[in-house]
């Protein structure tokens, strides 16, 4: 059985208000990940893909 799966069945024998908190915590961590990808995006944009690793020599 899969880490995966594992989460999904425990998840699903939560009480409703702990599957809420589950999911609201998900949320919220999707969130984080997409503002951190879209800082990301921008800095990359801002300095040229790859280009804050070159050596300014």
């Amino acid at each position: 059985m899969t880490t995966v799966v594992e989460i999904e069945s425990a998840i699903e024998r939560l009480p409703i208000p702990q599957m809420r908190e589950v999911a609201a915590w998900l949320d919220e961590y999707q969130a984080t990940i997409n503002a951190s990808a879209e800082v990301f995006a921008m800095l990359d944009a801002e300095e040229g893909q790859g280009e804050q690793w070159r050596d300014p020599k």
